[in-house]
This record gives structure tokens, sequence and C-alpha cells, in this order.
């Protein structure tokens, strides 16, 4: 779902205002306390046991995280549009948000997650296996947990190529993080490290006899994770799906789960433990800072008063002295960090950094509100702030429940607030510029505070980023983090423009100042061959965030050649479009791109008609359906209780409609009487969950499968060259499946009825052929298709292959 900025109804409020209850102030306090530390390890966003980080991280008060090889970029979104790189933020966002349940950290490598693997050699291959090392290696040697847990076993019993890649890779680097001849400039920056062993969160779904397996056996642990935390008022497994849950663009909404639930870890390296991850973490306070800071730590674990915190303050400040005597490391600060929002916590101290307006130009100055209030009887002042490095000394006595304002100065910064990762062009990895971001989830906070605050003659610091807030009449408070943008954007309403050879379309241009009185002339470009109405386009606008939209006519000459339609500043520098990600359950995110348009002289002919598309999970088939030249009206399922399909060509299925929308099932007759009439049916992929492996679909049957083939220069044999759809109104050819991405399909069919005619056989390297890519069958006077081909993927690329054989599924004639 792409929103841009006229849309700000549905932004994530970020309105995690409260300060914690007591019950997880004593959780944080023996967080704070515990020397424990587990790193899991695997592929994607969602292939985490949330259950089980919750169960590390708020049972045994370990220090958890979670390390990602990918962002998921690669992968499917039920919720909304957003494909690749917006995907990829889109997921990491959810990544985070199920972290806010569990407590445990998250990390990233810089491997791009480029669709289903059937190997990790092919994964290696394409991220370069050494840097994608050398990323889980960085992060065990700044995180330096007791051990590490993979999802996945390092073999074939993993299935996905990456999951596989995850596992071998944590092991390797279980060996190399110990390893000080191993990237010597890490050592030198953070020390070796060596894990004490590697363990598989094994599953019940590898072998239904694990339980029998696993008792009694050295290569084992095993847990019960469904205990329940009094002062949490939750189970952990209950917490873990609740986690889970917040993976919705994968569809992983669950029930909630309480009760007994046993996990299995088995043994993959290092030492094999006997009842405890944690049995050989000799560390201890004692060690680490001295015998009289354990004592301390105990007396407040002993003695934590819950129903006045204040009280607990002073001894937390006696905790703080202690934790500043450790060496500077990532340890430290990220102890002192948990010590100093403790004491926050408990005199119920709220702080914010306040702006008028949500965005800001790269070298601005800003003026902010800082607004304080001390819920506490304890008197409180606030010393200094310090905003993007820049400290500014304040004098301000917090009396208790009176809100402290004040007004602060930010200098200029010179950083879009786009995510670190997208930055530069990638390919099957990242780049990173800046070596301090490697391993982070997402950017640093644009603008960011660091509070001074005094109890006496004490003092604490904690992080407060800049935000902005309103009122949303339905909705309450809503806040948004405040973002660095350039002076204005350009959008242009579409991705690709695919035109006949003579053929002209017009192409709707937004521009939108994030300044007052902008005055500007942008130039549009294109290849050879193109023609636009005009090339240059006076911008004139006299407030910020207004907003001007301006069309102009694209047409294609006879040799019009492939290439992009770009918009550059009277300097010449490349314009930026600006692309908002929108979700109640997480905060806005932005992507700024160079704006750009595909510009693709097709001929493509069709059967012209009009085509109804049935909505499943957003996409942009059918608009690339309208680039062909049909008349193309999309709908609900819930409107073929009214729909006449009659008048319609063609009757498109969305991308996954009987996952999103089993209700369709009760149109089935009416789809069947449509295609019996002489309409043409075409139903695009739908996953073969559990609960539908078995189910028959269409007036034809035939079944899902899991078969799909990932390599996107997979060879194809025609298996029915003389059949109109391979003819009419297009020959196609071989050239046709040339320059595709990602995939060729996935979830193709299976035990289809005689009837069917399968038109494509395909594998991957190594594989048997797989046939069930494109099935058609005759049904009375019309035609039903069912399409496990990745269109979906390929036509908002600007596929040109796609697009025609996609023309010919749309251009059925009837009786032919």
């Amino acid at each position: 779902m792409r929103i841009y900025l006229f849309i700000l109804t549905l932004v994530f409020s970020g309105a995690a205002l409260a300060n914690k209850g007591t019950g997880e102030l004593y959780v944080n306090l023996q967080k704070l306390h515990s020397l424990k530390r587990v790193l899991y390890v695997a592929a994607h966003p969602d292939d985490e046991n949330t259950r089980a980080l919750a169960w590390f991280s708020l049972s045994e008060k370990a220090e958890t995280a979670y390390f990602s090889l990918t962002r998921g970029d690669g992968g499917q979104n039920l919720i909304g549009d957003e494909l690749s790189e917006e995907l990829g933020v889109l997921r990491t966002q959810e990544l985070l948000a199920a972290r806010s349940f569990d407590k445990a950290r998250q990390f990233f490598s810089r491997a791009v997650d480029f669709g289903y693997s059937r190997s990790a050699e092919e994964s290696f291959e394409k991220w370069g296996k050494a840097e994608v090392l050398s990323d889980l290696v960085l992060v065990i040697r700044q995180f330096k947990p007791d051990v590490i847990v993979t999802r996945f076993p390092p073999d074939k019993r993993a299935g996905h190529g990456h999951h596989i890649a995850s596992a071998m890779l944590a092991i390797e680097a279980f060996e190399k993080a110990a390893d000080p001849a191993f990237l010597p400039e890490q050592v030198k920056e953070y020390g070796s490290w060596q894990a004490t062993s590697v363990y598989w969160n094994s599953s019940v779904w590898w072998n239904t006899k694990l339980d029998s397996i696993a008792k009694d056996n050295p290569d084992y642990l095993v847990a019960d994770i469904g205990g329940y935390s009094p002062a949490l008022g939750m189970s952990y497994n209950q917490i873990g799906t609740l986690a889970r849950s917040e993976h919705k663009c994968q569809g992983f909404g669950g029930l909630i789960e309480m009760g007994s639930r046993i996990e299995y870890f088995e043994n993959l390296a290092g030492e094999k433990l006997k009842d405890s991850f944690f049995e050989k973490n000799d560390k201890s306070w004692t060690k680490l800072v001295d015998e009289k800071f354990e004592e301390t730590f105990d007396k407040l674990l002993n003695d934590f008063d819950f129903l006045h915190p204040e009280e607990n303050v002073a001894t937390l400040f006696e905790i703080q002295k202690g934790l500043e005597k450790l060496e500077s490391s990532p340890f430290k600060r990220e102890k002192l960090k948990l010590c100093n929002q403790l004491i926050a916590d408990c005199i119920g101290l709220h702080c914010e950094l306040i702006s008028n307006d949500y965005s800001f130009l790269v070298g601005e100055a800003l003026s902010l509100k800082l607004n304080a209030i001390n819920r506490s009887p304890l008197d409180v002042e606030l010393t200094s702030i310090s905003v993007n490095g820049k400290k500014q000394e304040l004098k301000g006595l917090l009396s208790q429940n009176r809100q402290y304002t004040d007004t602060v100065a930010m200098d200029g910064i010179n950083t879009f607030s786009d995510p670190y990762w997208l930055k530069q062009p990638f390919d099957s990895r990242f780049k990173v510029d800046d070596p301090s971001n490697l391993g982070k989830p997402q950017n640093d906070a644009s603008v960011l505070g660091l509070v001074e605050f005094k109890i006496g003659s004490e003092s604490f610091t904690i992080e407060v980023p800049g935000t902005y807030k309103w009122r949303d009449p339905s909705y309450g408070e809503r806040r948004r983090d405040l973002i660095c943008v350039p002076d204005f954007t350009v959008n242009l309403d579409q991705d690709i423009a695919i035109l006949k050879p003579g053929g002209e379309t017009t192409v709707r241009l937004k521009v939108h100042a994030f300044k007052p009185d902008l005055k500007i002339k942008i130039h549009l470009s294109t290849p050879a061959g193109w023609i636009l109405s005009e090339n240059t386009i006076d911008i004139d606008l006299s407030k910020k965030h207004e907003e001007k939209y301006v069309e102009f006519s694209l047409k294609s000459a006879e040799n019009a050649e492939r290439g992009l339609l770009t918009i550059r500043d009277e300097k010449g520098n490349d314009l930026m479009s600006y692309t908002e990600i929108v979700y109640d359950h997480i905060p806005t995110q932005i992507i700024l791109q160079p704006a750009k348009m595909e510009c693709i002289s097709l001929d493509a002919r069709i059967q012209p008609g009009k085509v109804a598309y049935i909505k499943g999970v957003d996409d942009a088939v059918p608009q690339a359906i309208e680039q062909l030249g049909f008349e193309v009206e999309t709908f609900e399922v819930s409107d073929l209780s009214t729909l006449d399909l009659s008048i319609y060509q063609s009757v498109v299925l969305g991308i996954r409609i009987y996952n999103v929308h089993p209700e369709l099932g009760n149109f089935d007759t009416k789809l069947a009487n449509y295609v019996q009439a002489g309409g043409n049916l075409i139903m695009q992929y739908n996953t073969a969950s559990r609960s539908q492996r078995n189910k028959k679909f269409g007036p034809v049957e035939f079944q899902l499968s899991r078969n799909r083939v990932t390599e996107e220069d997979a060879e194809v044999t025609f298996l029915a060259a003389d059949h109109p759809i391979m003819n009419y109104p297009n020959k196609i050819t071989t050239k046709d499946f040339d320059h595709w991405v990602q995939e060729r399909g996935l979830y193709f069919a299976t035990n289809w009825d005689d009837a069917f005619t399968p038109l494509f056989a395909w594998h991957d390297k190594d594989q048997e052929d797989v046939k069930g890519a494109l099935i058609v069958a005759p049904y009375g006077q019309g035609q039903f298709v069912y399409t496990g081909i990745s269109f979906f993927r390929e036509l908002p690329k600007g596929v040109e292959g796609a697009y025609r054989l996609f023309a010919n599924l749309l251009s059925y004639q009837k009786g032919e």
C-alpha cells in the first residue's frame, strides 16, 4: 500500500508514552542484573520463534537478540502492494514491532532476500558469503552471546536455501568470531568472542518423534517455555504469540497461546550443555566491578519498593556509578542506558521533544519544544539537552506533576531520513556506506535529544527522539518521527509506461513542496524515440506542503528505445520521489528515490474488451492490464453478489484471493456459470496452506501444490505450442521468457482434471520438470485458466514477454 503525503489520517501513533508499571520495572531490573546473553539466528522476518525469544528474554532474563540475514524483500504481501525494497522496509518495522513484545533486540546482515532459493550455495553465490559472514561475526563480537540458537538445521531439512545458509553461517561464525586472526580490524575494536555452543531450536515439524528422541539425550536441551509471569500478567508463549502476530503482511496473525509448551534444542557445535544454556557462564558483577556492587544489586532486588518506586532511585544511582567503572564497550552502553531508563520510570518521568511540523530540510535549523513532567515527589532538575550533538544548558525545576516547557535549538543536518540500506543502488547485497550502521535494524533518529536530569547531586541521561504530534478526531493523539527531506519531491503516477509504437498516453506528475515560496523549473528527459508535450515545467508553490499536479503527454515513435524518463532540476541534479509506507501497526516510513519512469515500446496486440478484476491481495496487475489497452474495472469479492459478469470478456481473480477472502467460495457457482456461458476466468496463484492443500478449485477441478520454479532464467518448454493462448493475438516464443525477475512462478497446480492442458514445463537446476504453471480447460462455451506464473512481479517490472503472454490470456475469443 503506497501512500503519499496527502494521506495522513492513518499514521501510526507511536504513542509509547506510558512509563513502565512496577511489575515490568522489576523485570527490567532483573534484566539489568542478568549477565546472560542469547543470539537467535535465522534468514527472514517471521522465521524467528517469538515464543522462544520471549522466554529467553523475559523468563531467563537474558539479553536476547534476533539476527535476520535478510529484511524479507523477496516475499509476498498480504496487506498491501509493497514489494521488493518497500516490502523490506515494512517487514523490518514489523520485526521491530514484534520485538516490542518479546523485548529482544534486532540485527540484520546486508543480504537481500532474492526470493525462494533451493540451496545455500546459490544464496552464498548471490550474497557474497564472505561479506554476510563478516556481518554475523561482527554482531557476535559486539553482542557477545553465551549461546547461539538457530531456527533451522544446516541441511536440506530446512527447505529454503536461505534457511540452510543461516544455520551454516551461524556455525561458521561461532568459530570465526573466536579467531583473533579473522577480520583483525573487528578484533581491534571489539575483541574476539567464544560463545559456548550453537543449538538448533528444533521442532516436531521436522520429526514427529522428537519428544522421545530428545528424552535423556545429551545432544538436546528441553525447556517448557509456557511459564507465567505474575509481574507481567502474561505467559511467555502468550507474549510470543502477540509478537508473532505483528508479522501482519505475511499473514501470521494467530490465536493467543497459553499453557505448557515444550521446545527442543539440539546441539550443532560447541559444548553440550546438561541443564541450562547458561551453566558455563561464570561472569559475575563481583568479577566485573566488585563484591560491594553485587551486594547493592542483591539488596535492590530483595527490597524493591513496588508501591513507591521513587524509593528505589538512590540505589539505582549506586548501580549507575558501578556501571561507569566498566571499560567502554557496547555492553557498558547498553547497561547504562537501561539503568537510566529505570530511574526515569521509577519517577514517572515523561519527556518529549516536539516540532511544529514533521519535516525539515537539509541544513535547516529548528526550534523545538521540550516538555518534561516528573510524577514523583522527588525534586528533579532538568540541567541540559544535547540535540544532535549541540549542547544547551537549562535550569528547569520539575515539581511533582507540573509540566516544564522550554525551547531548544537544533542545527541543520546533511542527511536525508530514508533507510540507510537503500541510499545506494544494490543487487543481491545492500551497500552500506557508514560502517557504524552495519547490523542496525534502522536509521538512528534524525533528531535525537540527550536530556540530562539531576536528583540531588546525582544525574542521569535519557534519549528523546524528535517527534511531531497532532490530534486525530477519530483516533486521538498521533505521532510520527521527524524526517529530513529535500526542498521538494516529484512523483509520477506510474512506474512504467507501456505504449505501442505510435501510441500516446497522459502522465500525471505531483510536486510536493517541503518549504514555502518554491519557484523552480523541472526538466524532463526521455530515451531516444520518445516525445514529450513539454520538456520543462514551471513550478510555483507558496506554502509548505502545498502540492501541484501537472499533466503531460508521452508518445512512442516507431523506433522508440526502452529506457528511463528522468526528472532533474535546473542544475542537472536528479529529483527525488517520496513514498510513505503507512500502517497502524508500525511507525510511518519514508523512501526517497530518484524520480523516474520506465518507458517501454511494446507491440503487444490484444482482442479489446472489458475486464473485471476481483481484488485479492493488493497488487499492480490491474494497472498493467490497463496499460495493455483493456478497459479494466476492479471489484471487491463482496461486489460479486450484484455484479453482472456477462458484460466482461474476462474475469481475473487477484493473487491469493482465496487465502484472504475465503468467502469467495460462496460465488464459485456464479463464476462457473459465467464460464459455462462463454466467459474467460483467470485465477492467479494462491498459497497452498494446510487447510487448502486438498481443496479443489475451479469449475474444472485441480489442486494447489507448493511446486515452484525459483530461477528466473529457467529454460521453458512449450507443451502445447498450437494452443490459442500460445498464438493469439501474439505468437509466444522462447524470447518472451527472457529478462524475467526473481522467479518463474510459485504454487503451481497439481492433480488437475484431464480436461486441462498444461502449456509450460520448466525446472530449477538439478530438479525435475514441473508442469502446473499455467493450465487451461474449456468449460461449456468458455475457458478457465489457473496460473502460478508470477505476473504480479513481472508486470510491474516491465517484463515484455509477461505482458504479451498476459495479453493472450485476456484476449479470449468465445468459441475459439
